[in-house]
């Protein structure tokens, strides 16, 4: 039996499944004041250096045990990485798997994706009556997709609109990081907002805010699969984080 098809299709496998996996290992720096990188995965070790906002950093796979870490409410671990030189480690609650904001360009999340993403195709738009017109149904959907997989959604009707963005590969956690980095949502999240990871009722200044989160344990650590949030300022605010499939879906709609 002639064994070199196998074996040339099983280092041929060896070698797809390896790239996808250093692929999927890439990450971006999204603290804004930038990210220590220490000498031992601990919050006293030595800091070797400082790695800047938006920089882009290769996870190494270490082979260790996993150590975990919470700041600012969010959950994570400390990963290994090699920068300008040193080798140390990082704490991973701050990466994204994207360029995080341009913070002197974005405003608002359609600045971001112009910023990160490449649109696949004209936008598309579905319209019915006349949107300023409540009484005949009235409204106009706007869709744009782009070459990543990711989606805009725009809907607009009577005192009412709404954008609904798929972001693919961010967790809720990372959605909640990116919200507090662009100032269209600085009234839930500023940017020294902690992640909310129980349900609750509080205010800012007159604003009361209702938060409800759904997550469950996977063993010792929090999956957070949605986080609803009202809130009234003139208008009646809804903001959604929740995860689908691969995709993370924000949604943030408003209305009279």
């Amino acid at each position: 039996m002639n064994t070199k098809p196998l074996i040339a299709l099983f280092v041929f496998v060896i070698f797809i499944s390896t790239n996808i996996h250093a692929q999927a290992r890439v990450a971006f720096v999204a603290a804004r004041s930038g990210l220590s990188i220490r000498e031992k995965p601990a919050v006293n070790a030595t800091v070797l250096g400082k790695i800047p906002y938006g920089t882009k950093v290769n996870i190494i796979e270490a082979g260790e045990e996993m150590v975990p870490i919470v700041t600012e409410g969010l959950s994570g671990y400390w990963e290994k990485v090699t920068y300008n030189n040193k080798t140390g480690y990082i704490v991973n609650s701050y990466l994204l798997p994207v360029a995080p904001p341009k913070l002197a360009v974005v405003k608002e999340m359609k600045d971001y994706f112009k910023q990160v993403y490449q649109p696949f195709g004209a936008r598309l738009v579905v319209s019915s009556g006349e949107k300023n017109n409540i009484e005949e149904g009235g409204y106009e959907n706007q869709k744009q997709l782009y070459k990543n997989g990711a989606e805009w959604h725009r809907f607009l009707g009577y005192e009412y609109g709404s954008d609904t963005w798929f972001l693919p590969n961010f967790s809720v956690a990372q959605g909640f990081l990116l919200l507090r980095l662009i100032p269209e949502f600085k009234t839930v999240f500023n940017e020294t907002a902690e992640f909310p990871t129980e349900s609750k009722t509080f205010k800012k200044g007159e604003i009361e805010f209702r938060i409800t989160v759904e997550k469950e344990m996977l063993g010792d650590s929090p999956w957070y699969k949605k986080i609803h949030i009202e809130f009234e300022e003139g208008a009646f605010y809804t903001l959604d984080i929740f995860q689908l499939e691969n995709d993370l879906v924000i949604f943030y709609g408003s209305g009279v």
